[in-house]
């Protein structure tokens, strides 16, 4: 559904200053409406259905604008059969990670749903590049927790035991199930008209497909309460709220009672099509986190601007810190050290006067700067090396863009050894930072990584990051001119610690006990919460 969309959007071929202008156009659009029309009342039963449309919005404007067809999810003819065959081919296609293989849920303190994407290759096993440290930090204080991944398992094997919410989405896609629930969409004629008005077509805000696709999230929200039910957490967390299962699964925290928290995957810079709300409802928006954790103060400030207009606390941010970064701003930290006795094996033990880390980002139509990027690299100076790392979720076909690239044979050229390591194990060693426009630029910030952009899309995409000095646009023709120009390593410091994991789990667990409560005084006559 909304995140195997979601994930060709990522990597779909268009040029990055389209994708901003396309962006900011839509973050005005969605302002508009939400101003004039009261889409905060779109409802079916008890699910807000304007945050699915808003995102739907967004993928008919994309697809509109690309010279590729919009995908179509073709539904399988026989949903019966095939709930019965998908856990069979879970197990068949888990067959060599068995004991990773989860195939009921259990009691847990905690639950995570991984969107599938944000994911590493590390050691052989893929693991949440998110949810991993909070899974590790409530372990050591003796708590349980529960992990399910989206998507289709061609990602194994696990790090850890994983339950394949896929079976959850195979049950719940039933949109006929919800085809006696009411459906309001007050002056949602009003709303079409006004964006075939800006010149916006927009298939997916048709009533009968938004109804599908609502009646779909809904489905799948009891099937989660079914889960729910049985783990009986005190907090959930979601990576990429706003894909695929997120949603459905934000809606049966709500109506259960459970806090749910969105953690941050991507810098957002206040402005991410996901994470600002001009007019929510009085409630909240049952489809959205009850708490966003955010890497930077400034990203939660950004949405207290909204979370702040409600009269009760059914949204808020807080300022957690990136969790994977957290750890390897510690310079004493066990795990740190063994990470950094890695980066010497990879590299071999020799110095070389700039470390550079080349982020690719399989998007189509860059070939030629991937080129010329390659070319710079022959034409620098020796005592400079290059670490190429492939976008954890790339394809073997999407490799074809940087292919001269990767098959790079020198001895300052490291390209298997930067993919087997976590990003911010490389970007403590780092002293710049090259990409199209990857948000690892972001991340490099924290270490105090310069990055350099290849593309002019990135100006509007990490705009904050330019005007701090942390990051700069520069010319693929004449890159190693820019990177001569940046200070060695030596002239930078650290930026200051994370926040500690412990104290913000902590104050979630207190969130989540007055959230039963606001959760319970809110509910419908004879809903029961797993509380």
């Amino acid at each position: 559904m909304l995140l195997e969309r979601a994930t060709r959007y990522r990597f779909a071929g268009s040029d990055l200053t389209v994708e901003t202008f396309l962006h900011r156009r839509y973050l005005t659009l969605v302002e508009q409406i939400e101003q004039r029309f009261p889409v905060q009342h779109w409802q079916l039963g008890d699910l807000n259905i304007w945050p699915l449309a808003r995102m739907e919005l967004y993928l008919d404007m994309y697809w509109a604008q690309s010279a590729s067809a919009r995908p179509i999810a073709h539904p399988f003819p026989f949903r019966r059969l095939a709930r019965v065959l998908r856990p069979l081919r879970n197990m068949w296609r888990s067959r060599g990670d068995l004991e990773h293989f989860v195939i009921r849920p259990k009691p847990a303190h905690a639950i995570f749903l991984g969107d599938g994407v944000s994911l590493d290759f590390i050691d052989g096993k893929w693991r949440d590049r998110f949810s991993e440290p909070l899974i590790d930090a409530f372990e050591k204080r003796g708590l349980h927790t529960f992990l399910m991944q989206s998507g289709s398992l061609n990602r194994l094997p696990w790090h850890r035991p994983t339950f394949a919410a896929n079976i959850i989405a195979g049950r719940g896609y039933q949109p006929d199930l919800c085809e006696t629930a009411r459906l309001d969409l007050p002056d949602h004629d009003g709303v079409v008209e006004f964006l075939v008005s800006q010149g916006v077509h927009a298939p997916s805000l048709g009533g009968a497909e938004i109804r599908r696709n609502a009646s779909i999230v809904s489905a799948t929200a009891v099937e989660f309460e079914h889960v729910l039910r049985i783990v009986r957490p005190a907090l959930a967390f979601v990576v990429t709220y706003y894909a695929g299962l997120g949603p459905a699964f934000l809606l049966a925290c709500r109506r259960q009672g459970i806090l749910s928290v969105d953690l941050q995957h991507c810098p957002q810079e206040g402005a991410h099509k996901a994470y600002g709300w001009s007019a929510p409802p009085a409630t909240g928006y049952t489809s959205l986190p009850a708490v966003f954790w955010n890497w930077s103060e400034s990203d939660a400030a950004a949405i207290r601007r909204w979370t702040n207009t409600l009269k009760s606390p059914w949204h808020s941010s807080l300022h957690g810190g990136h969790t994977q970064l957290a750890s390897f701003l510690d310079d004493h930290d066990p795990a740190v050290k063994a990470w950094d006795e890695r980066f010497a094996a990879i590299a071999g033990g020799a110095d070389f006067e700039r470390e550079i880390l080349v982020a690719l980002q399989p998007i189509a139509g860059y070939r030629a700067v991937w080129d010329a990027l390659a070319a710079q690299i022959e034409a620098a100076p020796p005592q400079w090396r290059w670490w190429i790392r492939r976008h954890p979720a790339s394809t073997s076909q999407q490799d074809s863009e940087y292919r001269r690239l990767i098959s790079f044979r020198r001895s300052n050229v490291i390209i298997d050894g930067a993919s087997s390591m976590p990003l911010p194990a490389l970007l403590r060693r780092m002293s710049v930072i090259v990409s199209l426009a990857s948000g690892a630029a972001a991340e490099a910030a924290v270490f105090g990584v310069p990055a350099l952009f290849l593309s002019e899309g990135a100006s509007g995409q990490f705009g904050g990051l330019i005007e701090r000095g942390l990051a700069s646009r520069a010319d693929v023709q004449s890159l190693n001119s820019s990177i001569e120009r940046i200070a060695t390593p030596s002239a930078r410091s650290l930026a200051a610690c994370q926040p500690e994991i412990n104290g913000t789990l902590l104050h979630l667990e207190d969130l989540a006990r007055v959230y039963a409560q606001l959760c319970a005084h809110a509910a419908p006559p004879g809903r029961r919460s797993v509380k």
